[in-house]
């Protein structure tokens, strides 16, 4: 059988390495500081003096223009891109790490936990967005904690709330790869609880692992877009009065695009869509990769089935 290019994998992988050298780099290689704002001036244009003022549309000097503050969109999405890629890694590994060993745990056993399951059930019913949102709403908006601390708090609780999901994969790949002939055979061989798990069981699910790591940044992503647009943004948001108007304070762009999500009718699309266009690329990446992955352990059985 002929192995076909699969350009989900390549694509989705080389987008998702350029998501995370932009996350490295980003703030350092910013074109401006990140309080720099666009001041009004006078121009002459054919001979005629006008006055430029902000929000400036993109140019040589702004590449994404500027917001109606003056700031420079490209320094601002340069500056939260490490909060967008990282933190999100972050809350992923958060959930894969302590999914794969509750539900380690909880496949290995002899019998259904029937507590878990009912757990399982009624958790999968239940948005995540509910809890995140009334937990983040009373210490999230004109915070009084510094930065570090809601982006912990944020990893935390959304890592935590998202375990039972991740267990719940691994415990059903567990229970059907411990009634496996090779896994009853090393049984009755004598091998014990960890020997299973160490040698029979993680070396099969080290793809399941790695696509629901994938995965899971898609859904996380999602999410904090999702809050974005309820004003409640990763590491804290800064509400003005006079007008009302809320503002990221690490400029991360699910919160960019929550704060700038006013313009969207406006004569400046600009502010809204450079923001947009980020996060939709950002979110594209991971979708991809996740794709390609599947597509690539598929291909990988189809050979070799008695893996």
């Amino acid at each position: 059988m002929q192995k076909r290019f699969n350009w989900s994998l390549w694509t989705g992988g080389v987008l998702v390495a350029l998501l995370v050298l932009i996350g490295l780099v980003g703030p350092s290689v910013a074109p401006y500081e990140l309080d720099f704002q666009a001041k009004l001036r006078n121009e002459v244009v054919n001979g005629k003096t006008v006055i430029v003022s902000p929000p400036l549309p993109p140019s040589e000097e702004h590449w994404l223009g500027t917001d109606k503050w003056g700031y420079d969109l490209l320094t601002l999405l340069l500056h939260g891109a490490p909060y967008t890629v990282f933190v999100t890694l972050a809350v992923a590994a958060v959930r894969l790490s302590l999914g794969t060993i509750l539900g380690l745990y909880l496949g290995m056993q002899d019998k259904p936990q029937r507590w878990w399951l009912a757990i399982e059930n009624a958790w999968s019913y239940m948005p995540i967005f509910i809890p995140v949102y009334f937990l983040l709403k009373g210490i999230s908006v004109n915070p009084l904690l510094p930065t570090s601390t809601l982006v912990l708090f944020f990893v935390g609780v959304v890592g935590v709330l998202g375990v039972p999901s991740v267990a719940s994969s691994i415990r059903q790949q567990t229970e059907q790869i411990k009634g496996a002939q090779y896994v009853l055979a090393a049984v009755s061989l004598g091998a014990g609880r960890e020997q299973i798990i160490f040698r029979h069981v993680l070396p099969h699910l080290k793809e399941q692992i790695l696509l629901i790591l994938v995965t899971e940044m898609v859904a996380i992503m999602t999410l904090m877009g999702i809050l974005g647009m309820f004003d409640l943004f990763v590491g804290g948001t800064k509400m003005t009065m006079d007008p009302v108007l809320f503002h990221s304070i690490t400029h991360e762009w699910a919160g960019l695009l929550g704060s700038y999500r006013g313009f969207v009718y406006s004569h400046y699309t600009w502010i809204f869509l450079a923001p947009l266009v980020a996060f939709v690329i950002a979110v594209g990446s991971f979708t991809l990769l996740a794709k390609g992955l599947r597509e690539k352990f598929e291909q990988t059985y189809q050979r070799m089935p008695f893996l």
